[in-house]
């Protein structure tokens, strides 16, 4: 029995950082589960590319020259409920998981996390599973294993 081929999860890449962007969108790219329809710098081209490629999976930075990502999440997700988003930022920020999980993101990784883990929580995620359980979290990724997080309380 052969199984059908399913088809890849498309990606929106969003950050204000060229190089960080273009090495994002070239490592998802290269995996099977992946293909990257479009990049965007700012929150403007997100809403503009969201609305253009309607993509599975936006991976979003928190912070944009011209506003927020979180903000940027609220509004794809309001227009492309069926779009999940996932936060990548470099801040462990504890109000900005929250302000994430309110705007409707599917999950909150920091930009340390391995490229393993990105691509398993990003296949997570296009399987409809949500990385935001504050009580499963490691290696910068809400939703593994547990260690910690930006969702857990160091003492």
């Amino acid at each position: 029995m052969t199984e059908t081929p399913t088809r890849p999860l498309t990606l929106l890449v969003v950050d204000d950082h060229e190089v960080v962007r273009q090495g994002l969108a070239s490592m998802l790219d290269r995996r099977p589960g992946f293909q990257v329809v479009a990049e965007a710098g700012t929150v403007a081209e997100s809403l503009e590319l969201a609305r253009r490629f309607q993509p599975d999976l936006v991976v979003m930075d928190v912070r944009l020259p011209d506003g927020s990502g979180i903000e940027a999440c609220r509004d794809i997700r309001a227009e492309f409920p069926a779009t999940r988003v996932v936060m990548l930022t470099s801040y462990p920020d504890e109000e900005a998981v929250i302000a994430a999980i309110v705007a409707g993101a599917s999950g909150y990784l920091l930009k340390q996390v391995r490229a393993r883990d990105l691509v398993a929580a990003l296949e997570a995620v296009g399987r409809g599973e949500s990385l935001l359980d504050p009580a499963r979290s490691s290696n910068g990724c809400a939703g593994s294993p547990p260690t910690t997080s930006p969702m857990s309380s160091a003492p």
